[in-house]
């Protein structure tokens, strides 16, 4: 079953008259047309792909054809019906298109109505928070001070890291042009510690340690970011 997402945005008080709200918004997981259906009903069925997309054309030009014709089409997931847009004023007042518009409707029923009601899911944007106490230079003992490419263990809280994720990680920033300048090897991580270290630390100075992690939480959702001010020392 494909991830189903959405986030949140705040609805204006100004209509709400109570306490803050706010509306979902699904996040569509990318649009699948003809040829996508075409490919994939082909090697469902063993059947060529140009006979596949004959067959989903020929469908989708009859299908407007009943709905343009006043007839409601039943499917086994779907039923399509009519709705009007458009108040009229009287009993007796006339269509006006200015005023009025015709819409087709789409319902779905049994199985993919329980299907959907089985789901549940996920906000992109979560509230999902990690923090980054401090750094140890497991050779030198210092706090906050890299040297060379000793191993580091940083504390902190929600910091797991899932290394297979090019956008979780622990970097080295400029702190003046915001620049990513190096970027750690995790060898470990749980949700307190990260064990790491940095091959080819950069020149001497003051650097942004960045935390970027999901603690485990799906990779739909944007990873939380943690900032800890570090020196890097030379090796001399």
């Amino acid at each position: 079953m494909a991830e189903i997402t959405y986030s949140l945005t705040p609805v204006s008080q100004e209509f709400t008259g109570g306490p803050k709200v706010f509306r979902a918004n699904v996040k569509t997981n990318g649009t699948i047309g003809v040829e996508e259906l075409a490919r994939r009903l082909a090697k469902k069925t063993k059947q060529d792909v140009s006979l596949a997309r004959y067959f989903l054309q020929a469908f989708d030009e009859e299908l407007a054809r009943q709905i343009l014709a006043g007839n409601r089409v039943h499917l086994g997931q779907l039923s399509t019906g009519f709705a009007v847009r458009g108040a009229f004023q009287s009993a007796d007042d006339r269509w006006d298109p200015s005023r009025h518009q015709l819409v087709a409707t789409v319902r779905t029923l049994d199985p993919l109505k329980s299907a959907l009601a089985d789901i549940t899911p996920d906000n992109i944007v979560v509230s999902l928070e990690c923090s980054v106490y401090s750094l140890m230079d497991a050779v030198t003992k210092e706090l906050n001070t890299i040297t060379g490419p000793n191993e580091l263990h940083i504390q902190g809280i929600n910091l797991g890291i899932d290394a297979d994720n090019p956008d979780e990680g622990v970097t080295l920033v400029d702190k003046t042009s915001g620049e990513v300048v190096a970027s750690a090897i995790v060898s470990a991580s749980d949700a307190q510690t990260i064990t790491c270290s940095f091959a080819n630390p950069p020149e001497p100075g003051e650097y942004a340690l960045v935390v970027s992690c999901r603690n485990g939480n799906r990779a739909s959702l944007a990873p939380a970011t943690a900032k800890l001010n570090v020196t890097v020392k030379g090796e001399g």
